[in-house]
């Protein structure tokens, strides 16, 4: 179900053809930015989203156009603010384009790389395990953040929170068989997972969404927050697996420090959250995790409908990640992150690892043994 990035370049053409857009509304987008940041350098963003345009102006400022199908909520973008404070961007609406009927929104520019970047390139500063050993224990803190802030009565729920059970009842006829235990166990719980706190629940959290400092790791925010509702929390819970892993031509390949990375977030989670400790919440969290999975891997994203479950052999990457994070081998979580913590050659991840250890002994019946942390 999430949304596409697209490299720039072709994506712009294709975005173009897709909204019946011309070369022509495309300099008129250029032109608004011109105009209304006069000086400033314009230029096309390297990765751009499916639903929109987007221009880099200057160092601080975004500029976006957007089809009305795909406008954004205001209060929702405004509620991600408020709620996640500089996680999230500034986001406000300007204007609309006369001869296009573009909607044009200026956004704070978060200051760093993507996620998706930082993987790939060969100058980062810092070491892997210990950027994201940062990043892991910043994303359980942006995770607290909602379950620490009510919503109601400021966010109305979206299409998602108010189809759930519709959509559970399609995932468990329709998935693959071997998906459709999942689907059936949440919806004979939904109950459960439904009196979680309900949080502004950022709508696709993928590796280009992901905005860190390159430097230390650290979580900056997220952007695009057009699919953002309000949802159990934990139904973003699928977010942690794009922090451990990526996709490959073999399939979804998790990294060699995905177990001890895993280990250190939940042991932040659960302290930031003491709530989590009680075994009866973190089984509800734990199916609002699948259920996030399912909703966001098991459901195609067709041109924006999100009404069709994936299929074999048409939709391979879901697939490829459903099989990836709805079978994660958490019972080798234990020994994967001691014989981390022998190789280790940082003593404070060593550190990390002894409190990862202790996490299992405290913890490990409610999360190694069900499989799907």
């Amino acid at each position: 179900m999430a949304g596409k990035q697209i490299e720039s370049g072709s994506a712009v053409d294709s975005f173009l053809v897709r909204n019946g857009l011309s070369q022509n509304d495309k300099a008129d987008c250029y032109e608004f930015a011109e105009h209304h940041f006069p000086g400033s350098t314009i230029e096309v963003a390297g990765c751009q989203g499916y639903c929109s345009l987007t221009f880099f102006v200057g160092d601080d400022t975004i500029v976006q156009f957007r089809p009305r199908t795909y406008k954004l909520d205001l209060l929702t973008v405004k509620a991600a603010r408020e709620v996640y404070r500089t996680f999230a961007p500034q986001t406000t609406y300007v204007d609309t384009l006369p001869k296009s009927g573009l909607l044009v929104y200026t956004m704070s520019r978060l200051q760093g790389v993507s996620y998706k970047e930082f993987r790939t390139s060969s100058t980062m500063l810092v070491r892997p395990t210990e950027a994201r050993t940062t990043l892991c224990k910043d994303f359980a803190h942006f995770l607290s953040m909602g379950w620490r802030t009510k919503i109601d009565n400021v966010v109305s729920r979206g299409l998602i929170g108010s189809s759930l059970l519709s959509r559970l009842e399609l995932l468990s006829k329709q998935l693959p068989l071997r998906f459709r235990p999942v689907a059936r166990k949440i919806l004979k719980n939904i109950d459960i997972v439904g009196r979680l706190p309900w949080v502004l629940t950022h709508g696709d959290i993928v590796a280009s969404n992901i905005i860190i400092d390159a430097a230390t790791g650290r979580l900056v925010g997220f952007v695009d927050w057009a699919e953002g509702e309000p949802l159990p929390f934990g139904v973003c819970l699928y977010g942690l697996e794009e922090i451990l892993g990526e996709m490959t031509s073999a399939g979804f390949q998790y990294d060699e420090d995905a177990p001890y990375l895993r280990q250190i977030f939940w042991t932040e989670l659960m302290s930031q959250i003491p709530e989590l400790n009680q075994a009866p919440t973190m089984e509800a969290v734990k199916m609002a995790r699948d259920l996030g999975v399912l909703l966001w891997h098991g459901i195609a994203f067709d041109d924006g409908a999100i009404n069709r479950v994936v299929e074999e052999g048409r939709d391979i990457e879901e697939i490829r990640r459903l099989d990836a994070f709805l079978d994660i081998d958490a019972s080798t979580s234990s020994s994967s992150s001691l014989s981390m913590c022998v190789t280790e050659e940082s003593s404070s991840l060593s550190d990390e690892c002894s409190r990862a250890r202790f996490y299992d002994q405290r913890a490990g019946a409610l999360l190694v043994t069900n499989g799907s942390f």
